[in-house]
């Protein structure tokens, strides 16, 4: 044995023990081998670098940036929707449908592409099918795999093989001819995974979101915290905001998702108008929504016994607020008015903003006019602050326009057992979730006006209150509302192309630490709900609006894609799942169409190779902005271009040493006399059994000089055993360490390796048994 042929072994050994310990990346590896075969002179400096200019390499990468336009721009998620429709079908005709969308879309976008696109779909119709997802995950792998073959553009194996016919001399294999081949076993699995193979699927209910998703949702425990309650008929919330049914403020609820009429509404606005019927989908935490449930914790009572006394005890006033004043620059909260003067304020007009609606957020600035009210003693006692200045009582005639309406009297009885009961006036969030002032206290026959806010509410107390009585009929409303669902599965509905979720953090460069979520008008500004703040390893989701953010904070956001972006190059927040914050180019998907047809068209009628046609088409999905080139460079799965390239001087190494001429030997010895079957048999047998363990790329670029050189022997058809080579490689059924697409739905489907066994090795028997008894026919062997 020469010296050449033993360095060669050497190589291809250590590779081979590389690849399979997994202790070297697989794209290092290839590396290694390139610059060891030129290092040992097995090839020559042209060989070992032909690979990064190898038109093979460049139709990948092309193709990986044409696979990320089509996704960008939302086509990609927009063939999955389709799917759902089959939601009330049989099992098989899930399994059909499933398959058969995957296998197509795989003919045209990058195989681990479709399955990650199709995932969210395959689970969403799992929940609405009321199906575990290890049901239809699996079936979803292998529709992807047995797909990716349909083209000559669509996997690694086949774009090497129609190279390697090039590079010997002999005519490529045209796009299409891969199809025929490709579409029988399509069907035979298909049809297997219907009548067999889905009997031999486990029913595993552990699946869930999968990737980043899973993990956010697991550290919030977003299943535990998402629920649903509808609009009952007749209910004073219809026809109101989401803003005026004081769900947040009163029950820290947000609404994610508003269903009508079976149409889902995801992060519908402040504004948005509520009607009867409407199924809210919240996130919360439930013990809230049950705060004022049954009328049990207030009840609403007649002013009988009070409406005579308040207008005597109660007066009036208006006041300026003077330059210098100590209060300037507070909120009302923290200017004391109430607690250390025993008056609130019903009104407040600036003379820069004119009226204000939000009290509670203000802060006081030289000039406003406060509208107050308490007992007569108290307010002259305020006249004679240095703080405040032109005190004028007002005529109760003139309160109630003065006040827009808020000056009504109201009473609430708090009956045994309320929530309320011993917790003071503040905790009581009468004045921050409804807008309604306790102005009055009735207890054992006495009443006490103006209380304190530190005055604890005991059960039998009859709260008299001034606001509106709109907002007291919210109050009522609340009352009402029933939890009537609480499931994971629900969370599968509230992210699509344009709504999503994610965390974001307090960026080192900050300014906003110490300042709440109220203060920055976070909703206002930016157009997205805070759900959760994740503060010293725990969860918090009640209170978040008056909760000072530090450092180290981790907010849970949801909302348009589009704000997420937005929210993402603001330097105060750092975004940590860059993807969840992208929003998709819809107004650029006719281009990312255009541009794929017309890449496909140009190969398919030879105007142009299609290396030079992926290239162009990828360049102009970036000059017309279907995604950015920074996107592009991301796109490239660098691994697998680094992986071929290093590993294509290879097969020049193994002509060049007789390698190629010694294993064609070895097959032609072992079944060359039984026949061109035998051999397609033989070859397919020992490459599919090789993609168990090597990545299919690094065992094409072996196989390939193997084949040629046995067809050369044996005169026969040299492209019958290069589809050989190509259908084989791309039957990694078996194992869910041979392809990305099985380890992507390991997890959401709760497999075990057994289970790809099971399924993985009766369908590469179909593929080895199709191959063998239509191969030769599609390619005489002596045609």
């Amino acid at each position: 044995m020469s010296f050449d042929l033993i360095a060669l072994l050497t190589i291809v050994s250590t590779a081979f023990v590389l690849f399979i310990g997994g202790w070297v990346r697989v794209d290092v590896v290839g590396l290694l081998v390139l610059a060891a075969l030129a290092l040992t002179g097995l090839v020559t400096t042209a060989e070992a670098l032909a690979g990064f200019s190898s038109p093979a390499v460049v139709t990948v990468w092309a193709l990986f940036i044409l696979s990320a336009g089509l996704t960008r721009t939302g086509i990609a998620h927009q063939l999955g929707q389709p799917l759902q429709r089959f939601s009330k079908k049989s099992e098989a005709v899930l399994i059909v449908a499933l398959m058969t969308a995957a296998s197509l879309l795989s003919a045209l976008i990058n195989t681990v592409t479709v399955a990650a696109i199709l995932l969210p779909s395959t689970m969403e119709l799992a929940r609405r099918s009321e199906r575990p997802p290890s049901r239809l995950l699996m079936p979803l792998a292998l529709g992807c795999l047995l797909g990716g073959p349909f083209t000559g553009i669509s996997t690694p194996p086949n774009i090497l093989v129609t190279d390697a016919l090039r590079n010997a001399g002999l005519e490529p294999f045209a796009i299409f001819d891969f199809t025929p081949i490709t579409a029988v076993i399509v069907t035979a699995g298909i049809a297997f995974m219907v009548l067999i193979g889905r009997r031999l699927l486990p029913r595993h209910t552990t699946g869930g979101d999968t990737g980043d998703r899973r993990t956010l949702g697991a550290s919030y425990q977003l299943d535990t915290h998402i629920f649903t309650t509808h609009i009952p008929a007749g209910s004073p919330l219809d026809g109101r905001t989401l803003a005026e049914s004081r769900l947040g403020s009163a029950l820290y609820l947000t609404v994610l998702a508003l269903k009508r009429k079976g149409i889902m509404m995801l992060a519908p606005r402040p504004e948005s108008v509520l009607q009867s019927g409407d199924i809210l989908i919240v996130h919360g935490n439930p013990d809230m929504a049950q705060r004022y449930h049954g009328s049990l914790h207030l009840q609403v009572e007649s002013l009988d016994r009070v409406k005579d006394f308040f207008p005597k005890c109660l007066q009036a006033a208006e006041v300026l607020i003077p330059e210098g004043s100590p209060l300037i620059g507070s909120t009302l909260a923290e200017s004391g008015l109430r607690r250390e003067h025993r008056v609130h304020v019903i009104a407040l007009h600036c003379p820069i903003e004119g009226d204000v609606q939000n009290l509670r957020r203000h802060k006081i600035t030289a000039g406003d006019r406060l509208l107050l009210q308490g007992e007569p003693e108290a307010l002259e006692a305020l006249s004679r602050q240095e703080f405040v200045s032109a005190l004028r009582f007002v005529a109760a005639d003139d309160l109630k326009s003065l006040a827009g309406g808020r000056t009504e009297l109201l009473s609430v009885r708090v009956p045994q057992g309320s929530v309320l009961a011993d917790h003071d006036l503040v905790e009581s969030r009468l004045g921050n979730a409804f807008g309604l002032t306790v102005v009055g206290l009735v207890r054992d026959d006495s009443l006490l006006c103006m209380p304190s806010p530190t005055e604890k509410v005991q059960a039998g107390d009859l709260l008299v209150l001034q606001g509106s009585a709109r907002d007291l009929q919210v109050l009522e409303c609340l009352q009402d509302l029933e939890i009537e669902a609480q499931s994971p599965t629900l969370i599968a509905e509230l992210e699509s192309q344009q709504i999503g979720a994610t965390e974001v953090l307090l960026s080192p460069r900050t300014t906003l630490a110490g300042q709440t979520l109220a203060e920055l008008l976070f909703r206002e500004r930016y157009g997205i709900s805070v759900l959760a703040v994740w503060r010293r390893g725990r969860a918090y989701r009640t209170g978040l609006q008056d909760m000072p953010l530090q450092f180290g904070d981790a907010l849970l956001v949801y909302g348009n894609r589009r704000n997420l972006e937005a929210l993402a190059r603001n330097p105060d927040f750092l975004v940590l799942d860059e993807a969840a914050a992208r929003a998709p180019r819809l107004e650029k998907a006719h281009i990312a169409v255009a541009v794929m047809l017309a890449v496909l068209l140009s190969a398919i009628l030879g105007f142009v190779p299609i290396s030079i046609a992926a290239v162009a088409g990828a360049t102009v999905m970036v000059l017309f902005g279907c995604l950015s080139m920074e996107e592009a460079y991301r796109a490239i799965e660098w691994k697998v271009v680094f992986l071929i390239a290093g590993m294509l001087p290879l097969g020049a190494a193994i002509e060049n040493t007789g390698a190629a001429q010694m294993g064609a030997s070895a097959l032609i010895a072992a079944v060359g006399d039984f026949g061109p079957r035998w051999v397609v048999a033989a070859l397919f047998t020992v490459t599919v059994i090789g993609t168990q363990i090597i990545p299919t790329a690094a065992l094409v670029v072996l196989m390939t000089p193997v084949a040629l050189s046995a067809a050369d022997t044996l005169g026969i058809s040299p492209h019958l055993l290069m589809m050989t080579v190509a259908i084989s490689a791309s039957s990694s059924f078996a194992s869910p360490l041979s392809h990305p697409a099985h380890l992507l739905v390991m997890s959401p489907g709760g497999y075990r390796f057994l289970d790809y066994v099971k399924v993985g090795v009766p369908i590469t028997i179909i593929s080895l048994l199709v191959s063998v008894g239509l191969l030769p026919i599609l390619w005489p062997p002596h045609g």
